[in-house]
């Protein structure tokens, strides 16, 4: 397969755009789901997925690529079969095995692709979205034990955080694990803030009210979340955040590398907040592979991880903005 971009002539007016149909409009992408492909969520409230399907990313059930032969794209394409509902958000894994979530009209998430540590929030390690008989109406939505609608699903790499009523509930993978010896060894954990190790939703019983909480801190809630490769983030209602999982290289933002929520007495009041500077508060949160970003009340864009929040004193105001196109020409003159 060739690719594209790597030759000036390439770009520009001489791209095309990807065909989604004569009247799609995207909303949104996520794509590079560990390989399986990219998905868009439409204006119209549909999905459309397109490349390599890996264990049923695509959400369709047929053919292991679509969109390297001619007659697959545009009205060709399918929509992902969700059943009677619009999806009105969308986020796909950032490595790993591929999986993608969908919030919908009704205020539940379905997800497809790979499951082999639960992250599907099924109640089992059953991949979704190749088997014909497995998408639309029979795909059963997350159960997380209340009647309160979804707010907001966020996909990292093997799991997955939803944002209910102000609380925050993580299923799928709870850590990097290897077998050294006969002996299970467990890294990069946390990211569920369980104070554990142990997967959740890979059984039944893992689900629903059994899925606990996250513990923020008394009185706080949640307006936000997000889950990277092996860490999660919450912005709380009073703009301030708290992160947990890995802290290898630092996306946690807590001056040192040790990962947090992996243990009992780590998370709640004693999970302390992400330093971001003097009075500044968090507009928008992104956690990407093993690191973290955030947009600040005063719109300057700040980002830690990958060896910088791993040390005392990198966070807060000696923690500089990322300098923006808008910061280059105003420095140019």
């Amino acid at each position: 397969m060739l690719a594209v971009g790597d030759d000036p002539s390439e770009m520009g007016d001489a791209l095309p755009n990807v065909d989604l149909g004569a009247e799609a409009r995207g909303i949104a992408i996520v794509g590079g789901q560990g390989g399986g492909g990219a998905c868009a969520w439409l204006a119209d409230g549909g999905v459309k997925c397109w490349g390599r399907s890996v264990d049923g990313s695509l959400g369709v059930p047929h053919g292991e690529v679509l969109g390297d032969a001619p007659g697959e794209m545009g009205a060709n394409l399918p929509y992902v079969a969700l059943g009677d509902v619009d999806v009105v958000a969308l986020d796909g894994a950032v490595g790993g095995g591929p999986f993608v979530c969908a919030l919908t009209s009704i205020g539940d998430a379905k997800c497809w692709g790979d499951n082999s540590r639960g992250q599907l929030g099924t109640g089992d390690q059953e991949d979704r979205g190749g088997d014909p008989g497995g998408m639309g109406d029979n795909l059963r939505p997350i159960d997380l034990g209340t009647e309160q609608p979804i707010e907001q699903i966020a996909v990292g790499r093997e799991h997955a955080c939803a944002l209910v009523d102000g609380r925050v509930k993580c299923w799928g993978a709870n850590s990097d694990r290897s077998n050294v010896d006969g002996t299970w060894e467990y890294e990069a954990a946390g990211r569920l803030g369980t104070g554990d190790t142990d997967d959740r939703g890979r059984s039944a019983n893992d689900m629903g009210e059994a899925l606990p909480y996250i513990a923020l801190g008394d009185g706080n809630r949640a307006v936000a979340v997000s889950a990277g490769s092996d860490h999660s983030c919450a912005v709380l209602d009073d703009g301030r955040l708290k992160c947990w999982g890995a802290s290898g290289g630092g996306q946690l933002g807590l001056g040192d590398d040790e990962d947090r929520g992996d243990e009992p007495g780590e998370m709640g009041d004693a999970l302390p907040y992400v330093d971001l500077g003097t009075d500044r508060t968090v507009r928008a949160l992104r956690c990407l592979h093993r690191e973290t970003c955030v947009i600040l009340d005063d719109g300057a864009v700040k980002c830690w991880g990958q060896g910088v929040g791993d040390d005392p004193g990198e966070m807060g105001d000696a923690l500089e903005p990322v300098l923006l196109s808008s910061d280059l020409v105003e420095a140019a003159g």
